[in-house]
């Protein structure tokens, strides 16, 4: 029996979203939770947004693949 995954993007591109993720882990950044995973000794990379607040989503700081500081 075979398995069959519909979707409109190519199968790389979801492996390589799905490691992202597996290796992502959620902390709370100037109070909003955040999806990241380590970049270098310094810094986090954001993966992913977790907040139903809009502005949040506005904001270049917090867009994923941006950099934040290490804690």
């Amino acid at each position: 029996m075979d398995d069959f995954y519909y979707t409109i993007a190519p199968p790389k591109m979801t492996t390589e979203q799905e490691d992202a993720t597996a290796r992502s882990h959620l902390v709370c950044y100037k109070g909003v939770n955040l999806y990241v995973r380590p970049y270098d000794a310094h810094y986090y990379q954001i993966t992913g947004l977790c907040t139903t607040n809009p502005a949040h989503y506005l904001n270049r700081e917090l867009a994923p693949g941006a950099l934040i500081p290490l804690f």
